[in-house]
């Protein structure tokens, strides 16, 4: 491969900018592929946990899109990869065509036969790349690694501070650590950017990385999970009012299950979301019942949600017995707030979840 200078690319809807080394040496043995949407800040700290991976810089390409941010991110982008030894290509879209759409975009660019996704508030570890490409060169199509809450900062998270951990194999292959062999991936026509469940929910897009997991394997590709490539993911301040807003995705869960065995084999006892929400629905149940039927016994029927939760609102409240009643408190309220999503997905989808 001939080496290229600093090169720019425009077209009417996209600019790619590339690293000078970006056609030094062979094709790369894998990708690593983000989409970004207005979160400059956080692109120094992903950049630089990118092009610090233990793989030799001609194993591997970096491809970060700025998915038609309105702020500082191109430039952002385009400041960091002049200046970085890694083979590496940003480009930029001019509107917004949701996660999937933003990877596609960059899987397009994409030279390896294998890649790997994460997201934009996500630091991978040194050995994320080289850990997946093994995982991958073993066989699978897909893989799912392990995600843990930043260490950094994890100390001085809020009570609904955003993070993920995903520790155990699931049926979401979440893009915050997820490998495909590319020509696999490629074959099902990468993320669905026109399935109705992957558009906008609630403000945020849902779903799109189970379904691409899931029609890779309804292809013949098989899955794997690896603990060894690992990613942190950053410790995003929220409120409590921005956890219920989060519920509401849960409006799109029964959809999911329809178009996902994998998903609908997760579901708990087929009826249920999960142990908690059905929990919950007793909970529920019973305080009405004895409400009803003036039966105060029937109150029992809270006994199982409340030492389900429970060490959860104390973990939240830092082990104030006195402030993790409150966070109790708040948990029944957003425990309320997914069941109400789970009932009007289920009437739209058409498929009874709890």
């Amino acid at each position: 491969m001939s080496t290229l200078s600093h090169v720019s690319t425009e077209t009417a809807r996209a600019s790619v900018e590339f690293s000078p080394s970006w056609g030094d040496g062979p094709v790369p043995r894998i990708a690593a592929v983000v989409s970004t949407y207005r979160r400059p800040e956080f692109l120094p700290g992903l950049i630089e946990a990118l092009t610090g991976q233990s793989l030799p810089t001609a194993d591997y390409e970096i491809i970060v899109v700025d998915n038609g941010s309105t702020d500082t991110t191109w430039k952002t982008l385009t400041e960091q990869v002049r200046d970085v030894e890694a083979r590496m290509a940003v480009t930029t879209l001019e509107a917004n065509r949701g996660p999937g759409g933003g990877r596609n975009h960059g899987i397009a660019l994409v030279r390896a036969p294998f890649l790997a996704i994460t997201d934009d508030d996500c630091l991978p570890t040194a050995t994320w790349l080289e850990e997946m490409l093994a995982a991958l060169e073993s066989g699978a199509a897909v893989v799912q690694g392990q995600v843990n809450a930043d260490p950094a900062d994890r100390s001085e998270s809020g009570p609904w501070t955003h993070t993920k951990w995903i520790t155990d194999p699931t049926p979401f292959f979440e893009t915050c650590n997820v490998g495909y062999r590319t020509d696999a991936l490629r074959g099902v026509g990468g993320f669905d950017e026109k399935d109705e469940l992957t558009a906008q929910v609630s403000g945020r897009a849902f779903g799109e990385d189970a379904l691409l997991a899931w029609r890779v394997q309804e292809a013949g590709g098989t899955a794997a999970f690896t603990d060894r490539s690992l990613v942190y993911h950053r410790n995003i301040p929220a409120t409590f009012r921005d956890w219920l807003h989060g519920q509401r995705n849960l409006v799109g869960f029964p959809g999911l299950g329809n178009r996902s065995p994998l998903v609908a084999k997760w579901f708990w006892h087929r009826y249920f979301l999960a142990r908690e929400t059905a929990l919950f629905d007793l909970a529920l149940a019973s305080l009405l019942a004895a409400g009803l039927l003036r039966r105060p016994w029937l109150l029992l029927g809270l006994l199982p949600w409340v030492r389900c939760r429970w060490p959860d609102a104390r973990y939240r409240a830092k082990n104030d017995r006195t402030l993790a009643l409150v966070r109790l408190g708040q948990l029944a309220v957003a425990d309320g707030v997914s069941l109400a999503s789970l009932a009007e997905g289920s009437v739209r989808h058409r498929r009874l979840l709890l």
